[in-house]
């Protein structure tokens, strides 16, 4: 416990994980409140699924360049900034009157998160470099807690129905008020020696290497995210109360991955940390894909989720200290190459899906596992 201790005691870790926090409860205060806004527009299920494209094509068209828009503001500095930026696109989403100015507000969005995304873990990476214990997987840890208590209190707003823009307009205020109180330990956040460093970069060697093992295992979260549930109600067939369930264990275990990360990842290193993170989260879909017990399936994906928990805090970290880059760039073009991978994992399960079938669909994943656990044994880790 004692990384835990520090991060808590520690004011600019603190306040680093609370940013992350703040990303996440926007998010989870949205995505609860997609059906109200799908009805209030009269949007087709296609229709909203092309506007909801907006928010990952705004985040993919800015990271390229988000390492040097981090270089001229300062990591910290960006991370407020654009974390400000961000709650506010969250309010604009509650107003639009048709399905064009629906996907413009999820553009922004996506352009307002995918740099206040770089900004936050290239702070915390940078930060890390200066205390006596690691912090990036207890940030994420932070990020899984903001998700599930933004997704709850969103429910609740919804279950009330309250109106969606007096709801996000709240979430703005209430998110923005978090940021300016955390902004000072992070107004001087600077990392060392970047003005002779890439602040663009495209990932090759070691930089490669990382961006493909963050794509497959952002396929992975992304597919069980959306997927689980339609597994169990669908191939499973289970009783209707612990369709959600699947997911819920999965979210639930890889938070607790992530907060006791910076106390494992030390102990075991990098690649070690990825070797037995893939490995768990192969054992865990195969119980879950297997056999036809719905508890066994709860249970086999959220033991992928202890699996996968620490695995995107190494790569990020590990991209991070990559020499010749900013912190920012390598993030970048890391993060660049993962989150396309969440993108089209989704609809590529769906595809093959229908080729054949959900329970052989969802096979990829533990390809996907195992490529990161062979990837990290021929892959330099510090």
């Amino acid at each position: 416990m004692n990384h835990l201790s520090h991060f808590l005691s520690d004011r600019p870790s603190r306040a680093i994980g609370l940013v992350f926090f703040g990303n996440s409860f926007l998010f989870g205060n949205w995505i609860t409140r997609i059906p109200d806004v799908k009805n209030a527009l009269g949007l087709s299920e296609m229709d909203l699924g092309l506007a909801l494209l907006g928010a990952p094509l705004g985040a993919l068209t800015v990271m390229p360049v988000a390492g040097w828009v981090i270089s001229r503001l300062e990591p910290g500095r960006t991370a407020i900034w654009f974390g400000v930026l961000h709650a506010l696109s969250l309010y604009f989403l509650g107003l639009p009157g048709d399905f064009w100015m629906l996907l413009c507000a999820l553009y922004f969005f996506g352009i307002t998160n995918g740099i206040m995304d770089i900004a936050m873990n290239s702070s915390a990476s940078i930060h890390e470099g200066a205390t006596p214990y690691p912090i990036m997987s207890t940030c994420h840890g932070l990020w899984s807690i903001g998700a599930m208590l933004g997704s709850g209190l969103g429910s609740v707003a919804a279950g009330a129905q309250l109106a969606v823009d007096q709801h996000l307009l709240v979430v703005f205020v209430v998110t923005t008020l978090l940021l300016v109180l955390v902004s000072r330990p992070l107004s001087s956040l600077t990392e060392a020696g970047a003005s002779a460093k890439k602040k663009f970069a495209l990932p090759t060697g070691l930089l490669l290497l990382f961006a493909i093992m963050a794509f497959c295992v952002m396929v992975c979260e992304g597919a069980i995210a959306d997927w689980s549930s339609v597994y169990m109600a669908e191939v499973i067939e289970s009783d209707p109360y612990l369709v959600g369930i699947a997911y819920s264990g999965f979210a639930l275990c890889m938070t607790i991955g992530r907060l006791w990360g910076d106390a494992i990842i030390p102990v075991l290193g990098r690649k070690r940390v990825l070797q037995v993170g893939g490995v768990i989260a192969v054992l865990g879909l195969a119980v879950a894909l297997f056999q036809q017990h719905a508890w066994l399936v709860i249970a086999g994906f959220s033991i992928s989720g202890i699996g996968y928990s620490c695995i995107v805090p190494v790569l990020f970290s590990a991209a991070a200290s990559t020499p010749g880059y900013t912190a920012g760039s390598a993030i970048a073009a890391v993060t660049t190459i993962g989150y396309t991978g969440f993108l089209i994992g989704p609809p590529f399960i769906g595809f093959l899906a229908e080729w054949f079938g959900l329970a052989n669909a969802l096979l990829v994943l533990i390809l996907c596992s195992l490529m990161v656990t062979v990837l990290a044994l021929v892959g330099k880790f510090k």
